[in-house]
């Protein structure tokens, strides 16, 4: 308790001094929005060293944030997990979207790729590598060849499947 005290009473001395300092060398015009700086810093001051030593709010603060934890620990939810599996997502559709247009640039075909796999252990040297793709529409031979020598997929795994 002294403690706080003590950084108290250290921090008004401080906004004493500057509050003099202000008052004889602020303009009369800009005293009030002076003022109001000045009280509002000694709320600040007065409240902050209670707040940061007060056990109480720690506590309830830790308390808050193990509930949180054992919540997501329980659903699974890790947010390492969350944030590969995110990079993951966020690196297919971008890879869809370049596999389509590639297609479409080289040989004038508009595809739709329906399902894509790829190698999704980031530790893994073929991390990010497709392994199997589905593609809506008529076998087409060489789609297959453009996706095959540009994406290193093997061709009978690559798939097309019927509109509906």
């Amino acid at each position: 308790m002294q403690e706080i005290l003590n950084e108290i009473a250290l921090s008004l001395f401080y906004i004493v001094i500057i509050a003099i300092l202000i008052e004889n060398l602020v303009n009369e015009s800009y005293r009030k929005y002076i003022n109001v700086f000045l009280g509002l810093t000694v709320s600040m001051v007065l409240i902050a060293p209670i707040v940061e030593n007060s056990d109480f709010l720690k506590f309830e603060f830790q308390k808050s944030l193990q509930r949180i934890e054992s919540e997501f620990n329980q659903q699974g939810i890790y947010s390492q997990d969350i944030y590969r599996q995110a990079l993951v997502q966020e690196y297919k559709s971008k890879l869809k979207d370049e596999i389509e247009d590639n297609v479409r640039d080289i040989c004038g075909k508009k595809i739709q790729i329906v399902e894509m796999q790829i190698y999704e252990n980031m530790d893994s040297p073929d991390f990010g590598k497709v392994y199997e793709i589905k593609i809506e529409g008529e076998y087409d031979g060489k789609v297959v060849e453009i996706i095959s020598n540009k994406y290193h997929v093997r061709k009978d795994k690559i798939y097309f499947q019927k509109l509906r």
